[in-house]
């Protein structure tokens, strides 16, 4: 959009004549014009005299599957290449699902950001007005704290003016809207500090809380609203008072509990409710995990009276629809009317929820096929044919039941889809992917690695990898290989490591040097770390021999200094970190003094070398988790930066002296910080930041003005990134 501005604009001040030259700093000038357009354009936020402008929101697709962790991350042109333990490739979108009615796309992240709520949804509902009301478990939306239901306008906004306050939060399972009144059913003893049982009405624009009173003694789990009634369903025995019996009804002019009551006793929970027409009149149609007065399902005129209609399911029914003469219902049956087989169009597994719009039907469940066809936990009927539609979303996640109460547009285009924090419309990556650092969209780069992938490093136009894997798409290749660039093709350099993994890797202008768990390479044995060269990929004799795993390597110039938890290494005792010459692999004099516990992590900055790991001690000096050493000489500084209340994960240096640190402690010295604090290494001050991550970082990658962050992450400030995500890194001018 950016750019469109400027290529209608630019000829503007092109092709008029052109001013005398001016101070491109002067907010009179057309330069400073044309300046700021430019930036407008890139998102260019840099130090100038200029206006800044943030850049645009990318969405990058996180992964799934496998544990859901990026370990290592490189740049080669614009991609961005992910190694880690993952199956699949998906937009964050948090536990709702916004969709095509027709393809099963997701609508874009550009187009209507993702909710991202950060835990399940259960309903939603149309406003009417081209908007949803979303209710769940959640605590936030897009990073904003909003508990339990949140309404969005029709422009994707998030309307602030509705600002309900539940309280203690609510299990809410049902919601549904009449008038100016939404009404929301499930489990909850209180309501914005006032005593409320399982049933509640809330001002649907502002979201107050209305003097609509009917108490349950039990959970409420479906609401319906016909002909200006509500029906309420669940497991209570009491409305107000009075004896209900799992079913109720309330009259919405009135707001008062009717008469309505069953003629027949239910014994079990009631889940699911609809009105349909039986034998010409119009009935309530009736499911759950009953046996009384029928199994599982029946029908009520609207007086109450029991229907001949029966069924007869010998499983839980959780959904029912209606369309036309025809009754859609959903559950985990698998035969009906006494013992005939029908296993809800031939569907895999349970559908706990159905639902109809202009004669679609939409089931959701715990199912993979339907029809013969693979649908994953999402599929979508004809009503008019009963055939099974093109409309095939991908979910990654199942839908439990209660949730998937959808809600449609106004042109019925599009579906909101309540359900768990998963994604939708993925792509199957084993192990390493990449995604393009414009669009946040995976390639279509995708070799199959049949395990985890520890590092990625780049060098000679190679991509190399370690790891645990043996196979890269069905060709052996044991714990170490490459890919050639820019092709992205397999490599013919295939060492042998039978055992263990390769977790580490880095290079100078000669070799490559590697580290990790094993015993040997090629036949040759070689403990924990090894180096082959860069010209012709051969084994070289660099034997530094640790004792136990490398966890960490950096290039010292004549020496590769190495970390992990080996108490030997270069032929002398070394206890958690020792550098070895490139030459014969024997331990020089660096550092000087030894840790107490195991060192993970490297970085350098002005010839100083930073230390992170799990030791307390350095030379019995106090050193909690982070230390540093001259690299020209060894010796280990006092005690800098004293990391308190948990351990280091990760450090990233910048050239200009920015460290960004991450740990699972609560403040480094005197500042308060939750897991990450920004260093500047030029005064030593200290900046917290402001956003939270939950997950541990275990490698970082710059971008630019970005810094990419992975691990084993599943949000960021309170919104779902799964593997990694990206920050902006402040300005050391800043702090």
């Amino acid at each position: 959009m950016r750019v469109l501005f400027i290529i209608i604009i630019l000829p503007l001040l092109f092709f008029c004549k052109p001013p005398e030259l001016t101070n491109g700093c002067d907010p009179k000038s057309k330069s400073y014009l044309l300046g700021t357009l430019i930036r407008f354009a890139i998102s260019d936020s840099s130090p100038s005299c200029l206006p800044s402008f943030p850049p645009f929101d990318i969405d990058y697709w996180g992964v799934f599957g496998g544990s859901a962790t990026v370990n290592s991350m490189e740049i080669y042109g614009n991609e961005l290449i992910l190694g880690g333990s993952f199956t699949t490739l998906g937009p964050n979108v948090g536990s709702t699902y916004y969709l095509d009615t027709i393809t099963g796309k997701i609508v874009s992240h550009s187009d209507c950001p993702f909710l991202k709520l950060n835990a399940a949804a259960r309903s939603v509902v149309s406003d009417g007005n081209g908007g949803y009301y979303v209710a769940g478990n959640f605590s936030h939306v897009r990073g904003i704290p909003i508990q339990n239901i949140v309404h969005i306008l029709a422009n994707c906004n998030i309307d602030f003016t509705f600002s309900p306050n539940p309280g203690s939060p609510p299990n809410i399972y049902s919601m549904v809207m009449f008038g100016d009144k939404l009404y929301i059913g499930g489990v909850f003893n209180s309501w914005d500090g006032n005593a409320k049982n399982n049933l509640v009405a809330i001002n649907r624009f502002t979201g107050a809380l209305e003097s609509f009173t009917m108490d349950t003694n039990s959970a409420v789990e479906k609401l319906l609203v016909y002909d200006q009634k509500l029906y309420i369903a669940g497991q209570f025995g009491t409305v107000n008072g009075f004896p209900r019996d799992r079913i109720a009804r309330i009259d919405l002019v009135s707001s008062t509990l009717d008469s309505f009551v069953p003629s027949s006793a239910l014994n079990s929970t009631v889940r699911a409710l609809a009105i349909g027409t039986i034998s010409g009149s119009p009935a309530i149609i009736v499911g759950g995990a009953f046996t009384t007065p029928r199994n599982n399902a029946f029908a009520l005129d609207l007086s109450g009276t029991l229907l001949a209609w029966n069924p007869n399911f010998n499983g839980i029914v959780d959904a029912i629809a209606v369309s036309g003469d025809k009754v859609y219902v959903g559950g985990s049956f698998t035969a009906v009317n006494g013992g005939t087989a029908r296993t809800n169009f031939a569907v895999n597994g349970n559908v706990h929820q159905v639902i109809e719009s202009n004669g679609q039907i939409y089931l959701f469940g715990s199912f993979t096929s339907i029809l013969g066809s693979t649908r994953n936990y999402g599929a979508s009927l004809d009503s008019n044919t009963n055939t099974l539609r093109e409309w095939n979303p991908n979910f990654l996640s199942p839908f439990p039941y209660p949730s998937a109460a959808s809600g449609f547009s106004l042109d019925g285009s599009r579906i909101m889809i309540p359900g768990v924090i998963g994604t939708v419309n993925y792509v199957n990556r084993s192990n390493i992917a990449s995604v393009n650092l414009t669009t946040g969209i995976p390639s279509n780069w995708s070799p199959s690695i049949d395990n985890e992938v520890s590092v990625l490093h780049i060098k000679r136009d190679h991509l190399f990898l370690g790891g645990s894997f043996t196979t890269i798409s069905g060709q052996s290749r044991t714990r170490l290989a490459a890919f050639r660039l820019p092709s992205f093709e397999l490599s013919s350099f295939n060492p042998v490591i039978p055992t263990g993994s390769v977790t580490n890797l880095i290079s100078d202008d000669n070799n490559f040097y590697f580290g990790g768990t094993f015993g040997t390479v090629s036949g040759q044995t070689r403990n924990n770390a090894a180096a082959y060269t860069l010209d012709n990929f051969n084994l070289t004799n660099w034997t530094p021999n640790p004792n136990n795993q490398v966890s960490t390597m950096f290039d010292l110039g004549e020496s590769i200094l190495l970390g992990g938890l080996f108490t030997t290494a270069g032929g002398s005792a070394s206890n958690f970190i020792r550098a070895v010459n490139k030459s014969d692999g024997l331990a020089i004099n660096i550092p000087t003094n030894f840790p107490d516990s195991d060192v993970s992590g490297f970085a350098s900055y002005n010839d100083i070398i930073y230390v992170g790991g799990n030791f307390s001690t350095v030379g019995g000096s106090s050193n909690q988790y982070l230390a540093s050493f001259r690299k020209a000489t060894g010796v280990f500084d006092s005690n800098k930066f004293q990391l308190n209340g948990g351990v280091f994960y990760n450090m990233f240096i910048s050239n200009e002296g920015l460290m960004v640190l991450h740990g699972a402690f609560t403040s480094v010295n005197s500042t308060n910080a939750s897991g990450t604090v920004f260093i500047n290494l030029n005064t030593n001050q200290i900046k917290a930041w402001d956003i939270s991550q939950t997950g541990v970082t275990t490698n970082q990658k710059r971008f630019g003005n970005y810094l990419f962050i992975g691990g084993n992450i599943t949000e960021k400030g309170n919104q779902p990134y799964n593997g990694y995500h990206r920050i902006n890194l402040p300005n050391l001018e800043s702090f």
